[in-house]
């Protein structure tokens, strides 16, 4: 795996976990394999945690499927991040960097499209990633405060 951007960015947004990094890498980068739902579902499907999701492969590109659509999850421990690609366009990356204050989570999403299709996805089928993306950081924040029983804090 490399660290290199997998497509166009589209969004970034920070915040900031009040624990050390140690737990907070493990709580976002742990992906397990089964049928799974609630807070078994990975960190970066936190829009699925009301769903069942089935996850095979590993122990770096895993499939998962949610509702019957098929992702690709894929990470890079070394590197800090996990993310997932979906439908033809979409990927959704978080990231954790050690911060003086405890752990930075950094949620971006990139346009894998190529092309006159790459150009027309902002105004298609990915108008609302920005605040679909906000969304999703909150609520990885909010979910990684309850598991660690930490303070969080949305930066931008």
């Amino acid at each position: 795996m490399t660290e290199a951007q997998p497509g166009v960015l589209l969004d970034e947004h920070v915040g900031l976990v009040h624990a050390p990094f140690d737990r907070v890498s493990d709580a976002v980068l742990t992906i397990r394999t089964g049928t799974l739902a609630g807070t078994d579902v990975p960190l970066i499907l936190s829009g699925q945690v009301g769903q069942t999701v089935v996850i095979t492969g590993g122990p770096a590109r895993f499939t998962a499927t949610v509702s019957g659509a098929p992702l690709t999850l894929e990470m890079d421990p070394a590197a800090g991040w996990v993310q997932a690609k979906g439908q033809w366009w979409w990927c959704g990356r978080l990231e954790v960097r050690e911060d003086p204050a405890g752990t930075r989570l950094v949620r971006r999403t990139y346009n894998l499209a190529g092309g006159l299709s790459g150009r027309l996805v902002p105004f298609t089928v990915g108008r609302g990633h920005d605040k679909r993306a906000v969304d999703g950081l909150h609520e990885n924040l909010a979910v990684l405060g309850e598991r660690l029983s930490c303070r969080t804090e949305f930066l931008h």
